[in-house]
């Protein structure tokens, strides 16, 4: 363990203090209300221009937040109240319950707006449009009642369904920036407020002469941006909040309660109570709860959910134990040598949120050109205002008709649909065969990946133990040492003896039924009588500590040997070993015919690991690799440039999970790795590897095609909206600037996105 240590060391620095101060503070906590990069942004702004903030980091992805400060200065309650000001919640990370609690809230109320949202919209479009429906014109209603309605359901739909972006882009104007919540709000209030106008000119009688006979009114456009962009927002927040429990899955893994015996004393105590060089009781089921080593007993470990070892491992008295393994079979009593935040599963969860928190942020594409677009459309708009009213001395109403025209029509709904409609569908297409993206931003950097990490054990193998390969010595045949393996294994418990007899089985071997006296030594191997003969099974140890020489015994490998002997004499010898996964080589080659570089990550011993990267064509891998080696793996690869998707199924995977740029999880692996990952493959299909990097291409194409259709158009609509053309008799009115931007939203982003459902992924 003592390599354990310097690595972890190496890899959990302190942190930090910056501009010098030397007693600064760091609060963590998570931000629930983020709709885009845009907030984290603005928030990060915000608190790095406060006084007494040294240095603020906010994670939009992780949902998470930063800050040193100067104690002397300000305080955390401070903290969190200034960011809650600026429209968010805060709550500090231990309090988990009530972050999760917070967020749920959130996610219910996003919800009940949505339905609500829909709803009035559908009646605004159809309040809109009676004159084309039949059912709604039969009910005769009055102009001035339908004006009203419209009013009122179109202000609940902006104001209580889309004050979210209303509040996001007022906080962005307080930063002096512009982000999709300014676009969303500027498309919908544009429309908003001139039918809103227009209407009261009709209802109050008022007759102003600038607006002339203007009747038109453009409620739905408004109603239905705010809709849309509430149903992408909330798709986002379902995947990204699925990817946050990840720190809490891990933390239920550690004991809540262990016993131990503390002067002389046995009592039961939680966790975090147990102390350095207390005996630890544990029995047959339980979970390993500290590091430390076996002062009494013997038993059967499984490590595979934090080494990555295949197999089982027998310890005795004087072995290490790691927290986070589990305790397969006996009865022990091991001395607490690490506890607390100290311990390797407590060691791995900081790898696992630090890790997440320390992704590459991947500035959305919409916002990072929306903090030029927005300017550039309303000084376009006031210009165009400007020119006709100032410069030509056109009305006041036909001049502002042209700067309405130019908003509605370059109005960001198309640019606030092109990522959320093509993920929607490219989301579902990947559903269908079984994969699932746990956040958005995956998506796009899955396409961007050229490094792929395989974890071995669970992953191109099978995980499931089988008998590979069988030696015989001393005239005896396969069937018959197996005969004899089988009989006394039958009455083992133990995973390897499982397999043996599932050997037996597949081979319809006779077992005897007069097997007697059978004993398990130490837990190293198995003895009894079978045939009226001695048998003993066991690993090399277990045989030398008989006095039996193996020395004769030519080896075929140094993978997992059981030694099969015979009334003293070594009779065979039976190779156990992992299998791979029958579609591993057909994807490992696709890759590499691809042009990706493939590594694999193995914690078991060098021969087996080389054996499977052998079979399967990779030349670069590693053996014998803990958990937080696997991850300083991959940031290795990454601190060469390269962008690294890794795949794993178990605990050990999650920190490489969270480390790499895309986490890829085994769905039949642990819960915590799927929920580290940012790609979950359901069915158990390393195939679908291949299909989800297609997929993933195809659409972020789609997605920076139905960027480009959305900017050509304005490129092409907003000088015919501004009234360049008017000369020759060609002016675009709110209305058909209305009925233009709808049309470029079914075409050049729905339209365009409904192609991913026919894109070959195979």
């Amino acid at each position: 363990m003592a390599n354990t240590e310097n690595i972890v060391q190496k890899i959990l620095k302190p942190v930090k203090q910056d501009r010098g101060v030397n007693n600064g503070e760091v609060f963590e906590f998570d931000i629930i209300g983020m709709n885009c990069n845009g907030c984290a942004n603005s928030i990060k702004t915000y608190l790095d221009n406060l006084e007494g903030i040294n240095k603020a980091e906010i994670n939009f992805a992780a949902e998470t937040g930063k800050v040193d400060f100067n104690p002397g200065i300000l305080s955390r309650e401070i903290i969190s109240k200034e960011i809650k000001n600026l429209g968010f919640e805060v709550s500090a990370e231990d309090e988990e319950s009530v972050s999760e609690n917070m967020k749920l809230k959130q996610l219910s109320h996003q919800r009940k707006k949505i339905i609500v949202s829909v709803f009035l919209s559908l009646i605004i479009i159809a309040l809109s449009m009676k004159e084309h429906i039949h059912f709604v014109e039969s009910l005769h209603i009055p102009v001035n009642i339908t004006l009203i309605l419209l009013i009122i359901l179109s202000s609940v739909v902006i104001f209580w369904c889309g004050s979210k972006f209303i509040k996001g882009a007022v906080t962005s104007m307080k930063n002096k920036s512009s982000d999709m919540n300014t676009l969303i709000t500027l498309g919908s209030m544009s429309s908003y407020i001139y039918s809103l106008v227009i209407s009261f000119n009709i209802l109050l009688g008022l007759n102003i002469k600038s607006l002339g006979e203007s009747t038109e009114v453009y409620f739905e456009t408004a109603a239905m941006i705010i809709t849309f962009i509430l149903l992408g927002n909330y798709l986002e927040a379902v995947m990204k909040t699925r990817t946050q429990s990840s720190i809490k899955k891990l933390k239920d893994l550690q004991s809540k309660s262990v016993t131990v015996v503390r002067d002389g004393v046995e009592m039961t105590v939680s966790f975090k109570k147990v102390r350095i060089n207390d005996i630890v009781l544990i029995k047959t089921g339980d979970k390993i709860p500290v590091d430390g080593v076996i002062t009494e007993g013997f038993c059967v470990v499984d490590e595979s959910a934090m080494t990555g070892e295949s197999l089982p491992l027998e310890k005795k008295k004087g072995d290490d134990l790691m927290s986070g393994t589990l305790l397969k079979n006996g009865f022990i009593k091991m001395k607490a040598q690490k506890v607390g935040n100290d311990t390797m599963l407590s060691r791995i969860i900081t790898l696992v949120k630090d890790a997440a928190n320390t992704k590459p942020k991947i500035q959305k594409l919409a916002d990072r050109i929306s903090a030029v677009f927005v300017p550039v459309v309303i000084v376009i708009s006031v210009v165009t205002f400007a020119v006709w009213y100032f410069l030509i001395g056109t009305e006041f109403d036909k001049s502002l008709l042209f700067a309405v025209s130019v908003l509605i029509i370059a109005c960001p709904c198309a640019l606030g649909l092109a990522s959320p409609i093509a993920i929607i569908i490219g989301v579902g297409r990947a559903a269908e065969n079984g994969i699932l993206f746990n956040n958005v931003d995956s998506i796009e950097n899955l396409m961007k990946v050229n490094t792929v990490c395989f974890d071995k054990t669970g992953t191109l193998t099978t995980g499931e133990m089988h008998v590979k390969g069988i030696y015989t010595m001393n005239g005896f045949t396969e069937n018959e040492l197996m005969k004899y393996a089988c009989s006394v294994e039958k009455l083992s418990g133990h995973p390897i003896a499982k397999s043996i007899v599932n050997y037996g089985i597949d081979n319809n071997i006779v077992l005897f039924k007069d097997v007697r006296d059978f004993s398990n030594d130490s837990g190293l191997g198995v003895r009894a009588k079978a045939g009226n003969k001695e048998v003993m099974i066991g690993n090399e140890a277990f045989i030398k500590s008989k006095g039996i020489s193996v020395s004769d015994l030519v080896y075929k490998s140094e993978s997992i040997n059981l030694f099969v002997v015979i009334n003293n004499e070594v009779s065979g010898l039976i190779e156990i070993e992992d299998r791979i996964k029958e579609e591993a080589a057909d994807v490992v080659n696709q890759l590499t015919a691809d042009n990706y570089e493939v590594f694999m990550i193995s914690g078991d011993n060098k021969y087996s690991a080389e054996r499977t990267a052998k079979a399967l064509g990779i030349t670069s891998f590693s053996y014998k690799t803990l958990p937080e080696s696997k991850e300083k793996i991959v940031a290795d690869l990454q601190s060469e440039n390269k962008n690294v998707a890794m795949v794993g199924d178990g605990i050990n995977d999650a920190p490489s999970l969270a480390r790499a740029n895309v986490g890829i999880a085994i769905g039949t692996g642990q819960e915590i790795a799927i929920d580290s990952a940012d790609v979950i493959l359901v069915k158990d299909d390393l195939k679908n590897i291949l299909k989800s990097i297609r997929i993933s291409r195809n659409t972020v194409k789609i997605i920076k095609q139905n960027f480009f259709w959305a900017f050509f158009y304005n490129v092409i609509a907003i000088p015919f909206a501004a009234g360049i053309f008017a000369p020759y008799g060609i002016i675009v009115s709110p209305v058909m600037a209305a009925m233009l931007m709808a049309f470029s939203d079914v075409v050049t982003v729905i339209g365009n996105s409904l192609r991913l459902k026919f894109m070959r992924i195979e």
